[in-house]
Parts: structure tokens; C-alpha cells; sequence
């Protein structure tokens, strides 16, 4: 990591643990050379990985400012934001959970519709590996999202795959943390064996319920152990 890399990773943490506000003018160039003990042209590079992550905006002329974070910055800075910690970090968690809960019952919904027999024997596949008693949590957590994103390319919603994979990018960023969700007292594979079995005589309905209960089972989680 270089010297602007490093200032700018300074000044992400200020700014996503509220030590900069929205609003608040970020220091000048030279009061941040002088406070950090580097040269001008890194201070203006930090500046441009900050603007990139849509934490501050840059004006000419004028004061550099602190974005607001739930307007401003795209997806990018969901790990950041989550690193953060406190009431924040974890409000964020529960909402990435939430999202992936809608699309988890949204998917096997389309599943029960349009699976193919080759697709029903991958998701087949996944929920009996998923099963295995000696599997540990690391594995659970990637074989879940396995399953997660066969759903997705089954529904044929080009965006809400490529909203998955930004959701399973995000997540696996912080995947140590969400681990507590694959304990063997927490996951349950029935409910991916459950939709299966929906998927395969097309019970949409049956198939949506099996994963909002496979998601509310790790909200839940979450909110108990304030993770």
C-alpha cells in the first residue's frame, strides 16, 4: 500500500465511524501534507480514491466535502461501512441479510417455474452437500452461496444476477463475520432440501417459503448475537 493509498484509508475510517460528518469540509492539502507527513501530490491522489468511493465531493475552488453515506457512495463502500463496527456496521449487515433473504425466495420462486432438469440436479447437488454433517462452516457459507447463485442464473434476470454477485462479493469481503450463521446449532439444510423438493414439482410457493425461512433463520441470528 503506497502513501495516498494509506491516507486515504485514514480517511475513510474518519469518515465512516463519524469522526467526518456529512457536510464537513475535509482539511486543506497543506494542513493534511503537514499532519500526515506527506507531500501534496498524495494528499490530492487520496482525495481522488475518495471521491472514487463517493465519500467526498470535490469542488474547484471550493472545499472538499464528506458525502452523505447512505446517498452518495455506490456499493463499494458497503465493506467499509461494515468494517466500521458499532450500530452502523451492524445495521448494515442485517440489511445485506435482508436483501439477499428477498432474493433467495424471489429465486426459487422463478426456479419452481423455469428449472430445467439439469439445474434441479445442481441445486440437488448443492442442498445434499449442504447436508453432510462433517461439513465445516467455511464450507456451509460457500456452498450456500453456491446455491444462492444457481437461483439467480435459473431466473434468467441478467441484473439481478449481477446484483447477487455484487451482493456475494460484499458479503464474502466479511465472510468471517456471518460464519456464526453456519454454526450446526443455527444452519439448517432442510429448508434448501425443502426447496428443492418445491422446485421439482413447481410449487413456486412452496419453493419462495423454504428459503424466506433459510433467511429469517440467519436474520435472526444476527439480531440475536449483535453480530
Amino acid at each position: 500500500m503506497n502513501v495516498a493509498d494509506k491516507l486515504a484509508s485514514t480517511l475513510r475510517t474518519a469518515i465512516v465511524k463519524g469522526r467526518l460528518k456529512p457536510g464537513d469540509a475535509i482539511p486543506s492539502e497543506r494542513v493534511l501534507a503537514e499532519k500526515y507527513a506527506v507531500n501534496r501530490s498524495s494528499v490530492r491522489e487520496a482525495m481522488k480514491r475518495l471521491e472514487a468511493w463517493g465519500l467526498v465531493k470535490i469542488r474547484q475552488g471550493g472545499a472538499t466535502r464528506v458525502a452523505d453515506l447512505l446517498l452518495d457512495p455506490g456499493l463499494g463502500i458497503v465493506p467499509a461501512l461494515m468494517e466500521a463496527g458499532g450500530e452502523q456496521g451492524r445495521a448494515i449487515m442485517r440489511d445485506l441479510h435482508e436483501v439477499r433473504g428477498l432474493l433467495l425466495a424471489w429465486g426459487a420462486e422463478q426456479a419452481a417455474l423455469k428449472a430445467d432438469a439439469a439445474s434441479m440436479a445442481r441445486l440437488g447437488d448443492l442442498a445434499r452437500q449442504l447436508s453432510d454433517p462433517k461439513l465445516k462452516p467455511g464450507s456451509a457459507q460457500r456452498i450456500d452461496y453456491d446455491f444462492f447463485h444457481e437461483l439467480m442464473l435459473i431466473s434468467g434476470n441478467q441484473l439481478l444476477t449481477l446484483l447477487s454477485r455484487v451482493v456475494r462479493e460484499v458479503y464474502f469481503q466479511n465472510a468471517e463475520r456471518f460464519l456464526p450463521l453456519y454454526r450446526a446449532d443455527v444452519f439448517d439444510p432442510r429448508h434448501h432440501r425443502r426447496a428443492v423438493a418445491a422446485i421439482r414439482v413447481r410449487d413456486a410457493k412452496a419453493a419462495s417459503k423454504a428459503m424466506r425461512d433459510h433467511a429469517a433463520t440467519g436474520l435472526r441470528t444476527l439480531e440475536e448475537a449483535r453480530l
